[in-house]
């Protein structure tokens, strides 16, 4: 805004130099002439009369000069040189350097004054004025009467020839609270002045190109000026109004600038295109805000979810953990008692090697039983069945008790056989009896959980149980065998003592009787002792297949049974030592859940000021958005559209500028020259002081610059 005021100041300050550019001349050839319109006004403005001070100056002479002028009553006011004159042209007859002349013209000031007064806010007439009191206003109303049109983009511009005018009002006495809008008063005594400065008809030629931005000129773009006060004895004031187109002193302040209008045109094209980018960058800001915002919300939402189920997995990884110690301790008590396995394993196969060597010994035994036990028993068939014979044949009997003793008698075969047999039996009871002893009973290998449902352990365990059972029956036959054999062992003692008293008793008859009802009765036993035996030996025979094939059944499963248990050890130890790595693998899972569970927290604070701050930044992008818009609906919009007139105000000011420069005479001035042309114009009501010709040049030089000093030195 401040840019495009600076334009207006500059194209008001470019009309307000009115330099004419005339090609450079030397010296002695360059005509120049002076005019001076002296207007006296009548209180209301009008014109009483006009009257025109010319100077003509030419270095090397006036001779031959074509000087032109539209006034009447021409005189010269510095010596008698005369002239002639043909229509408008003039000649002075002189081969002097300058001529000073005067004139009257009835042709119309390019600038006008409208006074007009008021009492106490009611118009009056200014003759009835003097003398009154009250609130009194003075307005001064300039009218520019250089005007025309141009066309500009086919429009219709007005232009004017723009007139410096400095306008000037001395009060007399009586004036208080003295106030001028856009001017300035100055007191002296009892007497204040005011002055304006005005450029008439300027304003109606720019209010369109540039009506918004003119505020700042209201000082100077004045039609109307205006002077209250308050008054008493009014007396009307002196009205002093000055203008020229030529302001020269101005002409440092700021003509050059109108050359940087292009660049500003410029400029603001730019300024216009990147508001739009602007713009454009704004919306696509709200939108990835907005976009960015429901990410957000999203992924507050996620790890919401996210959480929930970091609680449930560290819940979950801590019952893991539980299960994972549990396991771990589980498997070392299986690791012990599959070591235990194993040794009672290996102790049991040891055991039922020693049974199987036992077995081979019953077995051997047995046979060495079993014969001895026949041969008992058909020797004591021999003994029954040579009772009646020893009966009928007491002739015979010496040399049957000694055949008799020979084979029963202590040191008879029978004996021999029967306490090799007993020998046998007995160590085969004690050995069998030992080996069943050292056995571990079955319900030592009951199955625990871990053994419970595995079918190569129960047949293993069901086939040690039948062999523990068959042995422990096998060494109670043995037992039984051991008493029967103790009874026949009896037998053939009795039977042996008895053969003893025959053999003593042979040589006496009541000897005799007595051993042979002793022997009588000792057959009888043994021979029921062997027969007894003989069952029982029997029984040990059919038991012993059983026995030796269950002990080959119970060294084959514990051979198995030990493998199993070796691989059952080295599978709980690894097992063991799995459940130790799970269960440590357990501990850093918990450890790492509720590390994940309080990043997964501190993720959702973060998540959560992520969306709270895309929520500021969707706002702050819509504030934006928004304020761009304003800024460039009421800003930028307005200046880039104030710009989009620079070609009118340039056409405008370089229209009247050329007016300026075209005007450079008044009542006329000789073809080429340098013309320069004030117009001071003032009240009647000023001291009746004629308004005459200056008697000489440095008078009517001293003259002017007094009364331009007068009116320019209000503004110092």
């Amino acid at each position: 805004m401040k840019a495009w005021k600076r334009v207006v100041s500059i194209g008001i300050s470019a009309l307000m130099v009115m330099g004419c550019a005339l090609p450079a001349l030397a010296a002695e050839d360059i005509i120049k002439k002076e005019e001076t319109v002296y207007v006296v006004l009548e209180p209301d403005g009008s014109v009483r009369s006009q009257t025109v001070s010319a100077h003509l100056h030419k270095e090397d002479g006036l001779s031959g000069v074509a000087d032109r002028s539209t006034l009447t009553g021409i005189e010269n006011t510095r010596d008698a040189t005369a002239f002639t004159q043909e229509g408008e042209e003039l000649h002075w007859d002189t081969e002097g350097t300058d001529v000073y002349y005067k004139g009257e013209s009835s042709q119309n000031a390019p600038i006008s004054a409208e006074i007009a007064y008021e009492l106490d806010g009611a118009k009056t007439a200014p003759e009835e004025m003097t003398g009154k009191s009250g609130r009194v206003k003075l307005t001064i109303k300039l009218v520019n009467n250089e005007t025309g049109t141009i066309q500009v983009d086919g429009k219709t511009q007005p232009v004017c020839t723009p007139f410096v005018t400095l306008v000037a009002a001395v009060l007399g006495e009586g004036w208080t609270e003295v106030s001028a809008d856009h001017g300035k008063v100055t007191g002296a005594g009892n007497t204040q002045a005011v002055g304006f400065v005005c450029l008439p008809g300027v304003r109606e030629c720019l209010e369109e190109i540039g009506s918004d931005n003119l505020a700042e000129l209201e000082d100077h773009l004045l039609d109307e000026v205006s002077i209250e006060g308050t008054v008493t004895d009014f007396v009307l004031p002196d009205i002093m109004i000055a203008c020229a187109t030529d302001g020269e002193t101005l002409r440092e302040n700021g003509f050059s600038g109108l050359e940087k209008l292009e660049d500003l045109d410029g400029g603001m094209e730019g300024l216009r295109q990147g508001m739009e980018e602007l713009l454009d960058g704004a919306d696509r800001l709200a939108e990835g805000a907005a976009a960015l915002e429901s990410g957000a919300a999203e992924l507050l939402a996620g790890v919401s979810a996210l959480y929930d189920g970091g609680v449930q997995l560290q819940s979950g990884a801590a019952r893991l953990q539980q299960g994972a110690h549990d396991l771990s301790s589980g498997a070392a008590r299986a690791r012990d008692g599959a070591a235990a396995l194993q040794a009672g394993a290996d102790g049991l196969a040891a055991g039922l090697y020693d049974l199987q060597n036992g077995a081979g010994s019953l077995y051997n035994g047995y046979s060495q039983l079993k014969g001895g036990a026949d041969s008992l028993a058909a020797g004591l068939g021999t003994l029954q069945s040579k009772g009646p014979a020893l009966v009928d044949g007491v002739g015979q009997i010496t040399g049957a008790v000694g055949k008799l003793y020979e084979a029963a008698g202590p040191d008879s075969a029978v004996m021999a056989g029967a306490q090799a047999f007993g020998s046998s039996l007995t160590g085969a009871a004690s050995a069998g009896a030992g080996a069943v002893a050292s056995l571990p009973d079955p319900s030592v290998f009951a199955p625990d959980e871990a053994h419970a449902a595995d079918p190569a352990y129960q047949q293993l365990l069901a086939a040690y149980t039948g062999a523990y059972s068959a042995a422990g029956t096998m060494a109670g036959g043995l037992a039984e065998l051991d008493g029967g054999y103790a009874q026949v062992l009896g037998g053939l003692q009795q039977v042996s003592a008895g053969v003893e008293s025959l053999q003593a008793g042979a040589n006496g008859a009541q000897g005799l009787a007595a051993g042979i009802t002793a022997y009588t009765q000792g057959v009888a036993d043994a021979a029921a002792g062997a027969a007894q035996l003989q069952g029982g030996i029997g029984q040990l025979g059919a038991s012993l297949p059983a026995l030796t094939g269950g002990v080959d059944q119970l060294i084959a499963g514990s051979n198995q049974l030990s493998a199993g248990a070796g691989s059952l050890s080295q599978g709980s130890a690894e097992l063991a030592d799995g459940a130790a790595q799970l269960a440590k693998g357990t501990d850093d899972l918990a450890a790492g859940a509720a590390g994940l569970l309080e990043g997964i927290q501190a993720l959702a604070g973060g998540a959560g000021s992520l969306h709270d701050g895309t929520v500021e930044l969707r706002d702050g992008a819509e504030q934006l958005q928004e304020g761009l818009g304003r800024f460039d609906s009421e800003g930028i919009s307005k200046l880039t559209g104030a710009t989009e007139k620079l070609p009118a105000l340039r056409a405008v000011t370089k229209s009247m500028r050329e007016r300026a420069e075209d005007y450079d005479s008044f009542a006329g001035a000789p073809e080429g020259s340098e013309t320069t042309t004030k117009f001071v114009m003032k009240t009647v009501s000023a001291p009746q002081t004629e308004i005459t010709q200056e008697p000489a040049p440095q008078g009517e030089k001293q003259e002017h610059e007094n009364l331009w000093e007068r009116i320019v030195g209000l503004f110092k």
